[in-house]
């Protein structure tokens, strides 16, 4: 049978009953609801103009896209035509696509986007932000301290789609921001799109859309030529793009034009620096630049590169003013200011850029910069407000101000910020951890009653905390309630082994207070001797051990105990201030203990010279090392006696062996002449050479500014081969001289460093050998 359709005619298929749709009214318009995706094309038949199409009945999802219109001529059907089938009848005829409508909800990309952006910025998968434009996509992704933006601008040509990344920016990444761009869109958008230079191409991507679509409602796929893009269309929460087979090339917006441009000067560069190539790269950019002077984007793109290769903040700087200020160039001026020392312009940058930055977790970031550089407490308390208005969600920024207010006595502030953190936390594991955060915070700034108050809210979530009950045991101590933290020190060791764990803080604490409180040494030194060797707290506990053996008598096992800090102490970097410090304060502690207690100079000097490894600037260190130097000088033991042959018997003794005899010259006017006019000795003679150290060495100390007496003091040092007092001389004359003296003195010093290392190595004591040849490359001439 057939049946005459009218223009504009539907026809379902045969068999499908038809759906019931309740119209419903946004406020007095009474449109009717956008119908639901369906997760399988569902097709109908219909006729516009005379001519019969397939068409979709209901959007159909792909991924992150909605196919919201599909319309495929049959121009080979002619009427009148049998329907009878539905389409059935016709799902197997060769039609032309004559329309293709896609949309994306913003938020159904971010959720596609994050798991195939995972080691973009690290191990993890990112929080993605995405936000439609005008030119396609605003993209933010952040993890942990990193966070990239960039704009995306959606350029279609005739039937592919060009993705071309710009604007990129970002803190705390590895790479420049555009390398990082360039990779996260390629992976996105893989395996249907490929990195082409500059931009990320999805070829063909109206025919690719179809061939899915299509057979997944079990109909064939149509031809599309003649189907071109139009321009993207941005509403509020999505972004929607259309193929017609009528449409004219598509009218690209003036910026989309400028950044195709832009794409096309770049692209060589930008594919080699995409592959891993910086400098190769650069070298393209600034060829590129002397094609485009002055170009903002290629300026930035080298200016990153020199960021990201570290130690060109000058270059970087004077790339970037050639065709932007830096105060104007955002995060990367930012960067670069504060690179060179420009804090108020750095700050300035920073804080221009945030404002302007539309991804929230960025520009709470970028404040938490300006805090970080800022010397002002009230610039980085507001700037700390301002990256929590920006994110509340971020944990840092959150951290960050609880301990700038602790640090301005605002307590309740803190309180109120943990308080947030609580709120925003699932699971008892993780409320825990914020609160034993925040009142270890509390504790170290000596907010004791709140602290207690914090621990104790802590063990709430994790009673069996060994942790918390050690942090909630320091702060009833600080209060002065030392039994009871006694008491809790042993129960926190007691869960500690129950886990099957050892603490090392734990175990320090609770042997400290076991000294101070039970006055039980013996039990506290079998405390800390538990704590193995390579943690952090084995110098710390080995101290303790030599103390407390010191303390008790113990003067051997103190001295051993001593030793294995000076092995803990050999690990410890001095880039780490806070620890070097520390720890060099141990060893001036372990040099005390071997020097009076047990009268060992030589391992006082030991410890000293790792403590001087540690510290090389501390003056006290140096002069306690110097001083034990001069100590060994003098109490060194002189070479052995040779012993003197048996006297021949008398008879023996012919005339012609008897010795000459011998008459003392008489005095001369030099040999006479009164100290204070120099040296009265021949300097040669290796036994005038020892009376002449100490008639310097007295002169010197009667007049410490006589610079010529010092020379002579040093010559005769060397001659006698007395290399430690001649180092603490010269050292002592170059720490109170000026640069002249340095520079006069120096080569002395550095001479004799090598000779003290030779001899140390020689005589088996390496570390000490490394230590004078360290002190002696420490400088130039």
């Amino acid at each position: 049978m057939a049946f005459g359709v009218g223009p504009g005619g539907r026809v379902r298929p045969f068999g499908r009953a038809e759906p019931l749709r309740v119209p419903t009214t946004t406020g007095s318009s009474g449109a009717e609801a956008k119908p639901r995706p369906t997760d399988r094309p569902i097709l109908l038949l219909s006729v516009q103009r005379g001519t019969l199409s397939i068409e979709l009945d209901a959007p159909f999802v792909v991924g992150p896209l909605v196919v919201d219109e599909l319309a495929i001529a049959l121009p080979s059907v002619r009427f009148p035509v049998d329907l009878t089938g539905g389409v059935t009848r016709f799902r197997h005829r060769r039609g032309v696509l004559g329309r293709l409508a896609v949309s994306a909800r913003t938020e159904d990309l971010a959720a596609f986007v994050a798991p195939r952006a995972r080691g973009v910025l690290g191990e993890g998968t990112p929080e993605i932000g995405i936000v439609a434009t005008e030119l396609g996509l605003r993209v933010g992704m952040r993890l942990g301290r990193a966070a990239l933006a960039f704009d995306v601008v959606i350029a279609p040509n005739e039937r592919d789609v060009r993705l071309v990344p710009e604007r990129a920016r970002g803190v705390g990444l590895g790479a420049p921001p555009h390398v990082l761009a360039l990779r996260a869109l390629a992976e996105v958008c893989r395996p249907f799109g490929r990195l082409a230079g500059s931009a990320v191409i999805l070829p063909d991507a109206v025919a690719s859309l179809v061939r899915h679509v299509m057979p997944a409602a079990g109909a064939r796929a149509p031809s599309v030529h003649g189907a071109r893009w139009e321009a993207p269309a941005a509403e509020e929460g999505s972004l929607s793009l259309r193929a017609d087979a009528t449409a004219s090339p598509p009218a690209l917006a003036a910026a989309a034009i400028r950044a195709i441009e832009q794409a096309e000067l770049t692209a060589e560069a930008d594919a080699i620096a995409a592959a891993g190539d910086l400098e190769e790269a650069r070298r393209r950019y600034l060829l590129a630049l002397e094609r485009a002077p002055r170009h903002p984007e290629i300026s930035s793109r080298i200016a990153w590169i020199d960021v990201a290769e570290g130690e060109r903040a000058e270059a970087a700087l004077s790339t970037l003013v050639d065709a932007i200020p830096a105060i104007d160039a955002g995060l990367l001026g930012g960067a670069l200011l504060a690179a060179i020392g420009d804090e108020g312009g750095a700050i300035a940058a920073y804080a221009r850029a945030a404002h302007a930055e539309a991804f929230g977790p960025l520009a709470a970031l970028v404040w938490l910069e300006v805090a970080r550089i800022s010397s002002e407490l009230a610039t980085r308390l507001d700037a700390l407000d301002q990256a929590v208005v920006r994110s509340p969600s971020l944990e840092d920024a959150r951290w960050a101000r609880i301990e700038a207010r602790l640090d301005v006595g605002d307590a309740q502030g803190a309180r109120a910020d943990a308080e947030h953190l609580e709120a925003a936390a699932r699971g008892p594991e993780a409320r825990h951890r914020i609160w034993s955060r925040a009142a270890d915070a509390f504790l170290s700034r000596s907010y004791v009653a709140e602290a207690r108050v914090l621990f104790e809210r802590a063990l709430r979530y994790a009673p069996d905390s060994p942790e918390a009950a050690l942090g909630l045991a320091l702060s009833l101590r600080a209060a002065g309630e030392g039994r009871r933290a006694l008491d809790l020190l042993a129960r926190a060791a007691s869960l500690a082994a129950r886990a099957g764990r050892t603490l090392p803080s734990v175990e320090i604490e609770l042997a400290r207070a076991l000294v101070e409180y039970a006055s039980d040494r013996p039990a506290a030194i079998a405390r800390v001797r538990a704590i193995p060797p390579g943690l952090l707290q084995t110098a710390e506990a080995r101290a303790l051990e030599g103390r407390w053996r010191a303390e008790l008598g113990d003067l051997a096992g103190a001295s051993l105990a001593l030793a294995r800090l000076r092995e803990a102490a050999e690990a410890v970097s001095p880039d780490d201030p806070d620890r070097a410090a520390a720890v060099a304060a141990m060893l001036v502690e372990a040099a005390d203990i071997e020097e009076n207690a047990r009268g060992d100079l030589r391992a006082a000097q030991r410890h000293l010279s790792v403590a001087i490894r540690l510290r090389p600037r501390d003056r006290q260190i140096g002069a306690a090392f110097r001083r034990i130097a001069t100590e060994l000088g003098r109490v060194a033991p002189a070479p052995p006696l040779q012993a003197a042959p048996p006297p021949a018997p008398i008879e023996e003794i012919t005339p012609s062996d008897r010795a000459p005899s011998f008459t003392p010259p008489a005095p001369t006017v030099e040999s006479v002449r009164p100290l204070d006019e120099g040296p009265m000795v021949d300097e040669d003679d290796g036994e005038n050479d020892e009376i002449l150290v100490e008639r310097l060495t007295d002169k010197l100390r009667a007049n410490p500014h006589d610079h010529e007496v010092a020379l002579h003091l040093a010559d005769a040092l060397a001659r006698l081969g007395r290399d430690l007092e001649l180092f603490a001389l010269l050292s002592a004359r170059i720490e109170e001289g000026g640069e002249d003296v340095r520079r006069e003195l120096w080569p002395r010093r550095r001479a004799v460093l090598e000779r003290l290392a030779e001899t140390a190595r020689a005589e088996g004591r390496p570390s000490e050998a490394e230590l004078y040849e360290m002190m002696a490359a420490s400088e130039e001439d």
